[in-house]
């Protein structure tokens, strides 16, 4: 039995409560949170102890998940680790490379597992496009989404594109040589729409494009490879593999059983401690992602200041 806490009962903490309440070899301990109100109706619903301050969790867990605002993902990681607890935190790991670099340190002092909430990588037909990719060489990737007042904290590239530049890390094992992004700002503070290219030390070209502004829910990622082409819609949890053999096109639907991809990752973090092996998604997984993602809002940044400096 592992004992575990939830630390931020917003959104997706209290998802996490929800899953871990459910998990047959977790014991649920408690949920922390600043607003004792939301922690309350969590652990009313889910289970555990409420608690206002996540330190009285220390002592009494062996993991944690962190799904506080992204400022805090260092602070209170690193508060967890030298403790010697466990900590799944969500994406992206840190908001400076400084604080994943600390969230890493802290982590192999410790000896404890760092595990970053990159949840689609859990996707099952992700998983299922992984076991077939071999060389990819061109990907066109979707995310959109409906405006929401959650996760304004972060602008759309640390909100929803860092989830695809993590997944086309893990797929293309090359260097990054170049980035090229434009973005706007239309109903935050923070860019909301971002348009970037990435290509890779191999030839390896990404295309992607990230939109909370829009009036559907997109999902898609496409890629090609030698004699290959794999299309996957994320929510649809299916896709398509296209192969051109002995002349003829074969055409394999990709199409696993369907799951909750936060429930994949959990069991995946959870079955890490227990067998006591390195996690999936790691903090240095995490940290490439974070380094791709800030280099592409540099990129914005300097084509705003090349917009506003025209005549």
């Amino acid at each position: 039995m592992i004992n575990v806490g939830v630390i931020g009962t917003g959104h997706l903490g209290r998802h996490h409560a929800r899953i871990y309440s459910e998990m047959e070899e977790v014991r649920l301990v408690g949920v922390a949170d600043v607003d004792p109100r939301r922690a309350s109706e969590v652990a009313a619903e889910y289970g555990g102890e409420p608690l206002a301050d996540f330190t009285e969790l220390l002592g009494r867990v062996d993991a944690v998940s962190v799904a506080v605002p992204t400022e805090q993902h260092a602070e209170v990681g690193c508060r967890c680790l030298e403790a010697r607890v466990h900590v799944l935190v969500e994406k992206p790991i840190a908001a400076s490379l400084e604080g994943a670099d600390r969230l890493i340190e802290a982590a192999g002092k410790s000896g404890r597992i760092l595990q970053v909430g990159h949840v689609e990588r859990f996707n099952p037909v992700v998983q299922a496009a992984s076991g077939v990719a071999t060389e990819p060489q061109f990907f066109e990737i979707h995310r959109l989404n409906t405006f929401s007042l959650r996760g304004l904290d972060v602008d759309v590239v640390l909100d929803l594109m860092i989830h695809d530049i993590d997944i086309v890390l893990a797929l293309v094992k090359s260097p990054v040589l170049e980035v090229r992004a434009v973005g706007i700002a239309v109903l935050s503070a923070r860019a909301d729409i971002a348009n970037v290219r990435i290509e890779f030390g191999n030839g390896c070209v990404a295309n992607l494009t990230a939109s909370r502004v829009s009036t559907e829910r997109v999902r898609k990622l496409r890629f090609f490879q030698p004699h290959d082409y794999l299309s996957l819609d994320y929510d649809a949890q299916q896709g398509v593999l296209l192969s051109l053999e002995e002349g003829r096109i074969r055409r394999v639907k990709l199409e696993p059983e369907r799951e909750e991809p936060l429930r994949l990752q959990l069991r995946s973090f959870v079955a890490a401690i227990g067998e006591g092996r390195a996690p999936l998604v790691s903090g240095q997984d995490g940290r490439r992602a974070l380094e791709v993602a800030m280099r592409v809002n540099g990129e914005i940044e300097a084509h705003r200041q090349r917009r506003r400096a025209s005549p």
